[in-house]
């Protein structure tokens, strides 16, 4: 063999062996690019699961205002039916002691 086809050879050993190296590195390349789009499909389908139930948290917790506003108004509603009540309870409890005492000063004048 002569010095010229020995260093073909070795050129082509290099050659081959760079070959191999780049396939190597263009094999852990797509497994690289295939994890990250895994990777961000998750992390996309958790933001999307999350967010849902942010919303329905926050539909829910909307609803649960509402009835508690209907509530605090239905007994607002009772407090001043309760308030109306007792508010003719003093006016007829006045108009019986009025009576009364007007009773009592007719009785002393009658006397």
């Amino acid at each position: 063999m002569t010095d010229l086809e020995t260093r073909v050879d070795k050129l082509e050993n290099r050659v081959t062996s760079l070959e191999q190296q780049v396939s190597n590195v263009i094999t852990k390349l797509d497994m690289f690019i295939e994890e990250s789009r895994a990777a961000r499909k998750r992390q996309d389908d958790d933001m999307r699961e999350m967010r849902k139930k942010h919303d329905d948290d926050m539909r829910e917790m909307r609803q649960d205002m509402k009835e508690m506003q209907k509530n605090i108004y239905a007994k607002m509603d009772n407090m001043d039916t309760k308030i109306e009540s007792m508010g003719q309870h003093v006016r007829n409890m006045s108009i019986v002691t009025i009576i009364g005492i007007a009773a009592m000063v007719v009785a002393v004048f009658l006397k």
